[in-house]
């Protein structure tokens, strides 16, 4: 509930709520009277006298200010607190007065309990006898006979206003205890006229006119109050009678509070006048007094005139007198002066005395010093000329130094190149590394491969040789192979012509090959016998070559036309078909050695 402390709504039901306990406590007020009990929130005053209005406009909510608004919160329910405390102890005052027991807290009574509890006791105890008082009139109005029993009943509910003697009649005094039985009613009764709670609500001519009445003093005191200027306690008043009630309705309550409201404002009134007369009488004094000081100026102005005179004389005696006492102190400073000044003389001529000595020694310290500056000075000389060349020489070692520092950036950049390329360099060097171990790993893999490979072809060729032994033996000597001597066909012409192509080309070639060496044979022969006259010149006893040579020939010759002419000859066929795969492994050797070199030049230009 900490958040709701201060809230305008908080705040404005407060509010709304004190403004509806003090009309309730205004509407018991006109069948009570006033009740007077000091009051819970401000013990030092009475709850009935408390100004709400100005307490309410003093307590409001301010929009922005949070204190406050807290303290306005606590205030207002104080005041509710204090409100409802007044109104039971209100109730309790009525019950106590239907009782027809001293009132609580009545206008003679200065002060009364403020504490909660027991006034919430006070009024239980006073409800319980007042509902057992009942419970008994009850059952003794049935057991009476006589018609005077509604009326002994109607005295009981009486108005509060009624006087004591008649309350004492119609019913027995309570005893002080809080018990809850009383005592028998008398055994006669009467009736007797009052103003009971109905016939209280009709309006009297003469309360009317003695209402009005009060009404036009009560206006008369307001305005005397609104002219002189002071507050008016009867104002608020008067206007709420005439919005709330008419002429002739005003109870008791309300008549007293009138009352003490008008008395209020007499007594402003009186202190205003009073106030008055003692500043009508204070200038009155003033006058008087201002009479008496206008004479006492005019014998001060005499007086100052005769003073002014005495004034001057006296103060050309003073001026007098000053001038006699100026030239005695002029002579005795003169008388002062000159005694110093003899002091003076005899100090003069010791510290001149003095003074002849040491301007002596001083003269001789003057020519020493002089000496020593002409030596200063040639020293000096010769420092500025060695600053003088120090300072070329600091000069050209700045020079020198710029030069420096601009060859260092040069370096520096030169150095931050060179690292740089020597960052990329090294970077490329690891790559290259990296690369030539993966060359050289594919290297040693193509050795390999290379060694298998010539390991291959030198078994190709060893088999090509063997193969063109075996055909040329076969070719020469078809007799030797006697197997498959007659070609085999297939059964498709196409593929046999194939076969038949192809044997013919292998047989062209083994001519052509034969023709070559068939020519260089002839060729040879052709040699010989061209040399044959020069060596028959030499000499008839050598043996003629060529005739050796066209024997083998003709041997060749005849071998050659053997073959041709022997019916085995068609066996080559078969034979040729078979020497074919032969060539296409040769064939297929070349292009793997071409592959490979080409493969170890690009290794080779690559390391470069």
């Amino acid at each position: 509930m900490s958040h709701l402390l201060g809230a305008g709504d908080c705040v404005e039901s407060l509010r709304r709520d004190v403004i509806d306990l003090q009309g309730a406590l205004v509407e018991v007020f006109s069948r009570t009277g006033p009740v007077r009990f000091r009051s819970w929130k401000f013990p030092d005053k009475e709850s009935c006298d408390l100004d709400l209005v100005q307490l309410l406009e003093q307590y409001d909510y301010v929009e922005g200010e949070e204190e406050f608004n807290q303290h306005s919160h606590v205030v207002l329910l104080e005041l509710v607190i204090d409100r409802l405390l007044l109104l039971l102890q209100s109730f309790n005052a009525y019950t106590e007065q239907m009782l027809g027991g001293p009132r609580a807290g009545d206008c003679g009574t200065a002060g009364g309990s403020v504490c909660v509890g027991l006034v919430v006791k006070r009024y239980w105890s006073n409800l319980i006898q007042f509902s057992s008082q009942q419970r008994q009139q009850r059952m003794s109005s049935a057991c009476r006979t006589e018609p005077s029993s509604s009326s002994s009943s109607s005295s009981t509910h009486a108005d509060p206003r009624i006087s004591s003697s008649t309350s004492q009649r119609s019913a027995p005094p309570s005893s002080p205890s809080h018990g809850l039985h009383t005592s028998p009613p008398p055994r006669q009764c009467r009736s007797v006229s009052c103003q009971t709670l109905d016939s209280a609500l009709v309006p009297c001519d003469a309360c009317a006119g003695a209402q009005a009445t009060l009404q036009d003093s009560a206006h008369a005191v307001a305005s005397l109050c609104q002219a002189l200027g002071l507050s008016c306690s009867l104002w608020n008043f008067l206007q709420a009678v005439e919005e709330t009630l008419q002429l002739g309705r005003l109870s008791a309550c309300d008549l007293a509070l009138w009352a003490r409201e008008q008395q209020r404002d007499l007594g402003r009134i009186q202190e205003h006048v009073t106030h008055v007369l003692e500043k009508e009488e204070k200038h009155r004094r003033d006058e008087e007094l201002k009479t008496l000081q206008e004479e006492m100026g005019r014998g001060a102005a005499a007086l100052e005139v005769k003073i002014s005179e005495l004034k001057g004389e006296s103060e050309l005696q003073r001026e007098t007198r000053q001038g006699l006492e100026r030239e005695v102190r002029r002579l005795r400073l003169e008388e002062v002066r000159w005694k110093e000044t003899e002091e003076k003389k005899r100090n003069l001529e010791l510290e001149l005395s003095d003074t002849q000595k040491l301007l002596d020694k001083e003269r001789a310290k003057y020519h020493s010093t002089q000496r020593q500056h002409e030596a200063t000075a040639l020293k000096q000389q010769a420092l500025l000329e060695r600053v003088d060349a120090l300072v070329q020489q600091c000069e050209d070692a700045q020079s020198r130094l710029e030069e420096c520092e601009d060859e260092k950036a040069e370096l520096t950049d030169t150095l931050a190149h060179t690292t740089q390329e020597r960052n990329t360099l090294q970077e490329r060097l690891s790559q290259q590394e990296s690369d030539f171990l993966s060359l050289k790993e594919g290297r040693e893999q193509q050795r390999v491969r290379l060694r298998e490979l010539e390991e291959c072809v030198s078994g190709l060729t060893e088999d090509l040789q063997q193969a063109e032994e075996r055909e040329r033996i076969l070719v020469a000597f078809p007799e030797l192979n006697r197997q498959h001597t007659t070609p085999q066909s297939t059964g498709d012409v196409l593929c046999d012509m194939e076969q038949q192509l192809k044997v013919n080309s292998i047989r062209i070639r083994v001519l052509e090959q034969e023709n070559a060496s068939l020519n260089k044979t002839l060729e040879r022969l052709k040699h010989t016998r061209t040399l044959t006259p020069s060596q028959q010149s030499a000499g008839d006893q050598t043996p003629c070559p060529a005739s050796g040579s066209s024997e083998v020939y003709r041997r060749e010759s005849a071998k050659e036309k053997q073959i041709r002419s022997s019916p085995s000859f068609s066996a080559i066929q078969h034979q040729t078909l078979r020497l074919s795969r032969v060539q296409d492994a040769e064939e297929t050797y070349m292009k793997l050695r071409q592959t490979v070199l080409a493969r170890s030049a690009g290794l080779t230009r690559r390391r470069k």
